[in-house]
């Protein structure tokens, strides 16, 4: 089944026709919608030697799509040095695929390539041809000073191509812009993590090496956070004081290889979303299984997410079938409402997603991923009606009142959007990468708090995960 979630969930996202790169003053390859205006965004990184001395800085700002990079470093060899940003957000020793031997800043992995070009060129390519993190060369005087400034469209400080808590790396030779990996630019010589300005977050590490945590869900009365993981269907419940983690529920029983959508009621049970297993589970508040709900049978099911009613029913989104089912107080599962003669049109890729229900009872807002479209369905008469669109690779929702905010997994934000008095009706105010997000899938709230899975689904099937896992914390905006 774990096959089966990532090559669905793979199909879904390659459907969407989303942004894959930008070309350094060439322009796009696809134009992003602009997030709304605010203060520009900076970030900095200190650029330390191997032995961990800072010998310069690299200060970065957004400028439209793309960001201005400023580098001053000293004691290096005279000449031109290449310069690319990498993949990770560590500067520690490494093993050098090339050589399998350790090496100073081998932390940082390969080069950031979020067109996943699978290709070195030179600062002017697109990032479907090259890397994303293919820089301008730096130009090192006889002193042993080096200096760069230059604007880049290849990368950002948010969205899909965002560097944030991504690093700097400055290499010995000169780049030749053609070569794999690294355009024979030699050993990593500084290294400096692309730290955001001005601006405080909190992670919870999670202790899997193949978490891929999608879901989360918050139980104010024991102050306990919930993840569940897309690839084993683990769910973890964590201290949100203390960080402290522990497996509320092993994955893999009872068929449930897989979760996704989390959810805590009012007794403190966990409910969860089982994906391409097409169940539902719901669990004591200790972690033991009380019911295994399963949807009809189908080759394309797949459970994503689920939002109580004022009744305490549970509805329930599927992604792939038209339908959204219900699960009653009693926990008894049935299709409530089919969305064939609906203004939702189910298409390629993960069509329904995130749902929530109104504080005022009437109404459930759900999200379509692949369309950037948010519904509200009105839980009387069941009629369906468009509040907005503009939210592509929309995923979790979380209302607050008013305020709906929306994870936009591959666009690496947080979405803010307000909403009219009877939810029928919103804009998009604000959009948050807080301190570098990797494909948020889906949010909680704590207080004035905001936690966000960084789930990293875009590497479930391919590519190697950044670890640990992570949830991040962070205040609302």
């Amino acid at each position: 089944m774990r096959r089966s979630f990532g090559q669905q969930t793979l199909l879904g996202l390659m459907a969407l026709g989303a942004v894959t790169g930008a070309a350094l003053a060439g322009g796009q390859d696809m134009m992003a919608v602009a997030a709304p205006a605010s203060t520009p965004l900076k970030a900095t990184a200190a650029l330390r030697d191997p032995a961990g001395q800072v010998l310069g800085t690299a200060t970065f700002e957004e400028q439209g799509m793309g960001m201005r990079v400023t580098v001053r470093v000293s004691g290096l060899t005279p000449g031109q040095h290449g310069m690319h940003v990498h993949e990770y957000g560590r500067c520690t020793p490494g093993i050098d695929p090339a050589t399998n031997t350790v090496v100073p800043f081998g932390g940082a992995g390969p080069h950031f390539d979020p067109g996943k070009s699978h290709n070195h060129d030179d600062p002017q390519a697109g990032n479907k041809y090259g890397h994303g993190g293919d820089l301008p060369m730096l130009t090192v005087g006889a002193d042993g000073t080096g200096t760069a400034s230059f604007t880049t469209q290849k990368s950002s400080l948010t969205g899909m191509n965002g560097v944030l808590n991504r690093t700097l790396v400055i290499h010995a030779r000169p780049d030749d812009y053609k070569s794999d990996p690294a355009g024979m630019s030699g050993p990593r010589e500084r290294c400096g993590v692309i730290t955001r300005d001005s601006y405080s977050a909190r992670d919870y590490p999670l202790p899997g090496p193949q978490d891929f945590p999608e879901g989360v869900a918050y139980d104010a009365r024991r102050g306990l956070l919930f993840t569940g993981s897309a690839a084993n269907g683990t769910i973890y419940a964590i201290n949100a004081s203390t960080g402290a983690v522990s497996k509320f529920n092993e994955g893999g029983g009872q068929g449930r290889a897989s979760s996704l959508g989390l959810k805590v009621d009012a007794q403190s049970r966990v409910w969860s979303a089982g994906g391409a297993t097409g169940k539902v589970s719901v669990f004591s508040p200790d972690g033991f299984p009380l019911a295994i709900l399963d949807t009809p049978k189908s080759p394309n099911k797949f459970i994503n997410d689920l939002a109580f009613g004022p009744d305490g029913s549970a509805y329930v989104t599927d992604s792939f079938r038209p339908v959204i089912f219900r699960v009653s107080p009693d926990l008894k599962l049935s299709a409530w409402l089919n969305l064939g003669g609906t203004p939702i049109k189910y298409g390629p890729g993960i069509n329904l997603n995130g749902i929530v229900a109104t504080p005022d009872g009437r109404a459930l807002l759900a999200m379509q991923l692949n369309t950037g479209e948010l519904w509200r369905i009105d839980l009387r008469t069941r009629a369906v009606r468009k509040v907005m669109g503009g939210l592509v690779n929309g995923d979790g929702l979380l209302l607050d009142g008013r305020t709906l905010y929306v994870a936009r997994n591959k666009d690496q934000v947080v979405s803010k959007v307000s909403l009219n008095a009877d939810y029928t009706a919103g804009t998009l105010v604000a959009e948050e990468p807080v301190t570098g997000l990797r494909f948020p899938a889906t949010l909680t709230a704590i207080g004035g708090d905001l936690v966000v899975t960084q789930s990293q689904l875009d590497k479930l099937q391919g590519g190697t995960p950044e670890t640990p896992f992570k949830l991040t914390r962070f205040r609302k905006f």
